[in-house]
């Protein structure tokens, strides 16, 4: 349930857009999840860099509480990389890397990348942030949107701060650093576990 409060808080939260440090890599790729990018989606660029295997998938958390699987799941080796087409309009989605766990496993404790739609003042984008909640596996991620006016948001496998990510439910009374912004219309992102 605090998954919601922290999507619902994401998608208030107003912050400036400021550049983020280039990203450069290469991974193997994989066909696309979903059917091709229309005007109502966005690429979500998911990068395994992990020493195992996992499954990617996103889901949204609905206004009342359940878990709706939104992608079928995706099954990437170390390495690998995939494509996922997200809705851009949607809230209260989550990009998981336990898609095996189906959405019963959803509500455990884990690394994710949270984001929703966002409108102020006549822009649109994506509210986004990092969840890394206690008792989550300490793998680390990153999320990099496509434009350099937006905010990179990175968590090392050893931690992060609370400007990177959620990590505790406490920080809520603590103005939601985590939460940011990107008033850019679509944007993609590429999502990484286990940055390097």
């Amino acid at each position: 349930m605090h998954a919601f409060t922290i999507a619902a808080a994401s998608f208030a939260a107003l912050a400036s857009a400021v550049p983020h440090a280039g990203h450069s890599h290469r991974h193997a790729h994989k066909a696309p999840a979903l059917a091709p990018r229309d005007d109502s989606t966005f690429d979500l660029t998911v990068h395994n860099n992990c020493t195992g295997a996992k499954s990617f998938g996103l889901y949204q958390v609905s206004p009342a509480f359940e878990i709706i699987e939104m992608s079928d799941p995706i099954s990437l080796e170390p390495g690998e990389s995939a494509c996922i087409n997200a809705p851009f309009s949607a809230l209260g989605m989550r990009l998981s890397g336990t898609a095996d766990k189906g959405c019963d496993g959803q509500w455990s404790a884990q690394t994710l990348f949270e984001f929703g739609y966002s409108e102020y003042n006549g822009m649109t984008g994506t509210a986004y942030d990092l969840s890394v909640m206690e008792g989550s596996v300490l793998e680390g991620i990153a999320a990099y949107p496509a434009t350099p006016l937006c905010e990179s948001k990175v968590c090392s496998a050893t931690g992060c701060s609370l400007a990177q990510a959620w990590t505790q439910p406490e920080q809520e009374g603590e103005g939601s650093p985590a939460d940011t912004v990107c008033y850019h219309g679509k944007q993609a992102f590429d999502v990484v576990w286990c940055p390097q």
